[in-house]
């Protein structure tokens, strides 16, 4: 990541707690359309995950992962462009980046010590909303190619969400509401409801996932260690889930 300095007038995730909010990054209208396309995805999602049939071990799931891949970066692109409006960048929603070597072992480090109070954190959610199982089953790779393509899926899902969740959701409510401490549990809902295809107790522990991830961003300055821890939980779903 270049490190090349976060513009002061379109901040994107760059900001954190102690900063004034930051003036909007897109328009309302653009936030509300934003909005209804999640929640049209996730209606979508769980008609889709509770009527169609399984696929099968021996289904590709290749066409489903080009689809995948194919939607996020169709929504950075929305996102992208309802920034750009304003005279945003891309590379403005990634927040700080690395000046030097140390800076992306930093994150390296960060990221992996997140995944792991991530796990511990769904373990006691687990626990205590009782044992319920995400509605995945047929996004999981079966075969070495499958296994193979999810590593793409994986980085392109984790970087592209934490894009438009972190990186712009989060400070663009923030700008609407004028609290940083809303605009992280209000982006964290957006998130869960996403998700809400997978079962209310898995689209539940995702909001909390969300909250953390907001937290980190926040904390940060930057969306790049939650996008790696990201990618890394979504890997190790694929890997050791099926």
């Amino acid at each position: 990541m270049n490190a090349d300095k976060t513009s002061e007038s379109f901040p994107g995730a760059s900001r954190g707690f102690g900063d004034p909010s930051p003036p909007l990054l897109a328009s309302r209208r653009h936030t509300i359309r934003f909005v209804v396309i999640v929640c049209g995805i996730a209606i979508a999602g769980f008609l889709q995950s509770h009527s169609a049939a399984p696929l099968s071990p021996g289904s590709s799931r290749v066409p489903l992962y080009v689809s995948i891949v194919f939607l996020q970066l169709l929504f950075v692109w929305f996102v992208h462009k309802g920034t750009r409006t304003r005279g945003g960048s891309l590379r403005d929603l990634f927040g700080k980046g690395w000046r030097s070597a140390f800076d992306g072992v930093r994150d390296v480090v960060l990221a992996l010590l997140f995944v792991a109070a991530l796990r511990a954190c769904s373990l006691v959610l687990q626990y205590l909303l009782g044992q319920s199982l995400a509605n995945t089953a047929f996004l999981l790779p079966h075969g070495p190619v499958e296994l193979f393509l999810w590593v793409g899926v994986a980085i392109v899902a984790g970087f592209c969400e934490e894009i438009v969740y972190r990186g712009y959701l989060q400070p663009q409510l923030w700008a609407l509401c004028g609290k940083l401490p809303w605009a992280i549990v209000l982006q964290a809902l957006v998130f869960g409801i996403a998700h809400v295809y997978q079962g209310w107790r898995p689209a539940l522990i995702t909001a909390v996932y969300g909250l953390a991830f907001g937290l980190l961003a926040a904390c940060r300055r930057s969306i790049i260690p939650g996008a790696i821890s990201h990618s890394l939980i979504d890997l190790i779903a694929g890997f050791y889930q099926r």
